[in-house]
């Protein structure tokens, strides 16, 4: 039986992979670089400086990555300042209760600051509702290195065989599978939002079928799944 889930944050609890997409296309339109689904896909689960790196070697370093990347950033707060909602994943208060009622433990090991992700609790009304959070800042190194997953499990005080990572980003089921923990993935589709084919072309090619990620344990639809999951483990 699993004692502790470790909740990955943006698309995976909340809505937020649609709004930070919505983010790179206004600044890609803004900046004329070409964005696709893959290039999000890619880049999604990483630290912000490793988004800063990886930007740079997907459209090459002569081009100033860092400052679209900055107006992402700005874009999708603006967004998320204009809507004051962000939206629950189906399922998610549902599991939560699920954990409570069955004595597992919850965490949250997201690669953003402690600031964006007590906003986003605030802002759906969840404060206090995950007793053990990791914020990308309180580790050196991002997903996919398993540190943000390993600290989140020494804070729950649990074992290694005990856990279960919950993920959308295919660099978090990589670092849940370095950490030594089975992993659920569960897709954030964004793929009903446009692309845009701007001026400045990738110089890598991108598509995620052919990606080298990590393998899951398993796979389900959404956060509704997840109970029955937790019922034959």
């Amino acid at each position: 039986m699993k004692k502790l889930l470790i909740f990955d944050m943006d698309g995976l609890m909340f809505e937020s992979g649609k709004m930070a997409f919505r983010g790179y296309l206004e600044s890609a339109r803004k900046y004329d670089y070409q964005m696709t689904h893959d290039v999000y896909y890619y880049l999604t689960g990483r630290t912000c400086e490793e988004i800063y790196d990886e930007m740079k070697n997907l459209y090459g370093s002569e081009n100033d990555t860092r400052t679209w990347r900055e107006e992402m950033l700005r874009s999708k707060q603006e967004i998320l300042e204009k809507e004051q909602k962000i939206g629950k994943k189906p399922g998610l208060l549902e599991l939560l209760q699920y954990c409570r009622e069955n004595e597992i433990q919850t965490a949250m090991a997201s690669s953003n600051d402690l600031m964006m992700i007590r906003q986003y609790l605030q802002m759906e009304q969840m404060e206090g509702m995950i007793p053990f959070i990791v914020s990308g800042e309180e580790v050196r190194r991002g997903k996919p290195d398993p540190e943000i997953f390993q600290k989140a499990c020494r804070k729950a005080g649990a074992e290694p065989e005990e856990v279960l990572v919950l993920e959308d980003s295919m660099v978090g089921i990589l670092a849940a599978n370095r950490a030594g923990y089975q992993s659920v993935w569960i897709e954030d589709d964004i793929t009903e939002l446009p692309e845009y084919d701007g001026k400045i072309k990738l110089k890598k090619s991108l598509d995620r079928k052919n990606m080298k990620w990590g393998r899951p344990d398993f796979v389900c639809k959404s956060l509704k799944e997840v109970v029955n999951l937790l019922k034959e483990l």
